[in-house]
C-alpha cells in the first residue's frame, strides 16, 4: 500500500516598501516635469518591475485548501508544480516529499 500525503495550500503575503528618488523620477523623463506626478511615477516604477525592494515584512500565510491524495496524486502534483523537475525520478519525487520539516 503506497503512502497517503496531505497538501496543504497557502498564500503567503509579503508587505514590499520601494523608495525612489524624485531627482531620478524626473531622469527617467525629462521632457515632463515631475511635480504633482511623484507617486503616479513611482507607483509605475513599481509595477513595471523597475525598482528595487526597500524593505520587507513578512505578514503571514492564509491556508486555501487542504486534500488527501494518495502517491500516484502527490506525484502527478508535483510533475505539475515543478515541471522543471519532471526528469526526477519516482524515489527523487517521495525523498523530496519526505524531506517537509522544517529544519532549523
Amino acid at each position: 500500500m503506497s503512502e497517503k500525503y496531505v497538501i496543504v495550500t497557502a498564500i503567503s503575503t509579503h508587505r514590499i516598501r520601494y523608495c525612489i528618488p524624485v531627482s531620478e523620477l524626473q531622469a527617467m523623463n525629462t521632457k515632463v516635469p515631475v511635480d504633482g506626478h511623484e507617486i503616479e511615477w513611482a507607483e509605475d516604477c513599481v509595477t513595471m518591475n523597475e525598482a528595487e525592494e526597500f524593505s520587507q515584512l513578512h505578514l503571514g500565510e492564509m491556508i486555501v485548501d487542504s486534500e488527501i491524495v494518495t502517491e500516484e496524486g502527490m506525484l502527478a502534483q508535483f510533475d505539475k508544480d515543478n515541471d522543471y523537475l519532471r526528469g526526477w525520478t519516482t524515489e527523487q519525487k517521495i525523498a523530496f516529499a519526505n524531506k517537509w520539516k522544517f529544519q532549523q
